[in-house]
């Protein structure tokens, strides 16, 4: 049943460009998009072959490539500013229509077709600069706000004066958490700037966008510049340097209670899983000296870590992908993944699969890290 849905899904997205042409628009591919956006460059950093070292696993039951070091190929990012033309729409989804192309700034634009039979009844909004800031439906966690939207604002604003960016409209999906909120301030954004692409239709007088690139592998220049600017937030004081990470939805530990025990015989300091501010989730991660628990957005604060942490994920034996494991090397943390038993190939399909991981595991690593 999910190859069927697999394919039945690749034939309609390989549809999409053709219905758009038929609406009078091209879809632009990731290529096409930047090679028409050249002209309107102001800032660029390239992307750059990364290493990833093997993983630190204690069984030969590993995917290969954590076995071995990984090569991989960072995002490059830009900025780009249009201005002085009339021909720029801006969509409900948050995707840029520059002329008749449909612009992919983030990951793919298959959205631009809910577009197409329904009446644009937003309120109009004109204003002198706005800021275009993402365009895909996976904006609401907290991984994807931090590293793709929070990160592109941060770009965004170094290239601006200071006058401009106080007075620029930040226009797209708003996704109405907790968190954005509070990474907005941190980013100099207040209240009045932010617009829902939903609800108006604004247009502008200058344009400014940026691009996101790979999934997985961040340039180290969004990270770094991350990674500053958190730095910089005032947190409360957090005292535990072995933290063991709980998850309570998908990806949960079926036998956690096994593994809780044998973690308290060595010092953990269980962390639920519970609603916390940015800065709150800033301070368990800065004070940690050993941080282990399941694959999951708790992760997106190793950013916060600092050097020398060590890092334990653990893994269901379908689903491992290894954008945690880069962004540890990239922050100099020491890390481990250890898997469930029977591994499979990893699929995005599997990524709420829960999991058993062998507390015998756990206790030969952490004899071998703590000793």
């Amino acid at each position: 049943m999910k190859k069927i849905k697999a394919l039945l899904y690749s034939q309609a997205k390989q549809a999409i460009p053709l219905l758009a042409k038929f609406f009078g628009a091209n879809l632009l591919d990731k290529q096409a998009t930047l090679a028409k956006l050249k002209a309107y460059q102001i800032f660029i950093k390239n992307g750059e072959e990364i290493i990833i070292p093997s993983a630190g696993v204690i069984s030969t039951e590993a995917p290969v490539n954590f076995n071995n070091n990984e090569p991989v190929i960072t995002s490059t990012v830009a900025v780009y500013n249009i201005h002085g033309t009339n021909k720029v729409k801006i969509f409900p989804y948050g995707g840029v229509k520059l002329n008749r192309d449909v612009l992919d700034m983030d990951f793919g634009s298959a959205l631009f077709v809910k577009t197409l039979l329904k009446a644009d009844k937003r309120t109009p909004l004109k204003c002198d600069v706005c800021i275009v800031l993402w365009s895909h439906e996976w904006g609401n966690g907290y991984y994807d706000y931090t590293y793709f939207i929070f990160a592109k604002i941060l770009r965004i604003k170094a290239v601006m004066s200071d006058a401009e960016f106080k007075q620029a409209k930040i226009v797209y999906p708003l996704v109405n958490t907790a968190f954005e909120k509070e990474l907005m301030t941190y980013a100099g954004v207040n209240a009045e700037q932010l617009v829902d692409s939903r609800k108006y239709n604004v247009t502008a007088d200058s344009y400014y966008l940026a691009n996101n690139d790979s999934w997985y592998f961040h340039n180290k220049h969004d990270l770094l510049v991350l990674k500053d600017k958190l730095a910089s937030v005032k947190t409360p004081v957090v005292t535990g340097e072995r933290i063991y990470i709980q998850r309570k939805g998908r990806r949960k530990l079926i036998n956690e209670v096994d593994v809780i025990n044998l973690l308290k015989e060595y010092g953990f300091t269980i962390i639920e899983d519970a609603p916390r501010t940015v800065a709150e989730q800033i301070a368990i991660y800065h004070t940690a000296k050993v941080i282990i628990g399941p694959h999951g957005a708790s992760y997106t604060n190793i950013i916060n870590c600092k050097a020398g942490t060590v890092l334990i994920e653990l893994f269901p034996n379908n689903y491992y992908p290894d954008y945690f494991r880069y962004l540890a090397t990239v922050c100099e943390l020491k890390y481990f993944a250890i898997f469930q038993q029977d591994i499979q190939e990893s699929h995005y399909r599997n990524l709420n699969e829960d999991m058993t991981i062998d507390p015998v595991k756990i206790k030969k690593l952490l004899d071998q890290i703590l000793t």
